[in-house]
């Protein structure tokens, strides 16, 4: 075999090596912390030696920064494919139900990050200045399409577009707070999402009639 020829398989070997080692790295994190967690705990829950790990990262430090980047990946929305083919109102609806599935399916990956950020002191400014990128993208985006949708009158919400993006960005935030600590059903995202519609575009939810649940429990 050449060495063109093994070189794939390498490569291939050392990212599921990686992998393993992310992912048992997470799980420990997790359930231990920072701290409490050893570099030959994680070898052993990955099933690889110690100096592999320490050949993909060369300290505990730099292991925690990229398992809490691999949690932000799923934030990365990219609309670059599909962006051309949906006007700016269909644009904003689809990052605000992109934001609120990923809220729906990923809350307890959300907290543990959201619980690094705000007491582990090993992530220095690295994960905070990319979390604060992904949001400044995101809300450029959102501030972008909301002027435009205003230009085109589609959307009755009449503030400023950088103040509309703002209130839009707590909304969300708050909505997925809720659903992390405060025990809402996923329900309540999706009633979120019809107000949200309300009051950026002026449609009429379709809400159950008041006596609904009333009838059912008679």
């Amino acid at each position: 075999m050449t060495e063109g020829e093994s070189r794939p398989g390498a490569e291939s070997r050392a990212q599921d090596s990686r992998d393993e080692i992310l992912n048992a790295a997470t799980a420990l994190f997790a359930t231990r912390g920072f701290h409490e967690t050893s570099m030959a705990e994680v070898a052993r829950a990955a099933r690889v030696s110690k100096a592999l790990i320490f050949w993909h990262f060369k300290n505990k430090e730099e292991l925690f920064v990229a398992v809490l980047g691999r949690l932000l990946e799923p934030y990365v929305i990219d609309f670059a494919e599909e962006a051309g083919a949906l006007d700016e109102k269909a644009q904003l609806l689809k990052l605000i139900e992109s934001y609120l599935l990923f809220v729906r399916e990923n809350a307890s990956s959300i907290r543990f990050l959201v619980a690094q950020i705000l007491h582990v002191e090993a992530t220095n400014d690295s994960l905070s200045n990319q979390v604060l990128t992904l949001f400044e993208g995101y809300r450029t985006l959102v501030t972008d399409l909301i002027g435009r949708a205003q230009a085109k009158g589609m959307c009755v919400c009449s503030f400023p577009p950088l103040d509309a993006a703002g209130f839009l960005l707590a909304a969300l935030n708050g909505l997925l707070l809720g659903h992390m600590f405060l025990g809402s059903r996923p329900v309540d995202l999706e009633t979120g999402m019809k107000m949200l519609r309300q009051w950026l575009f002026g449609d009429v939810p379709e809400f159950q009639p008041a006596h609904h649940s009333a009838t059912q429990n008679k």
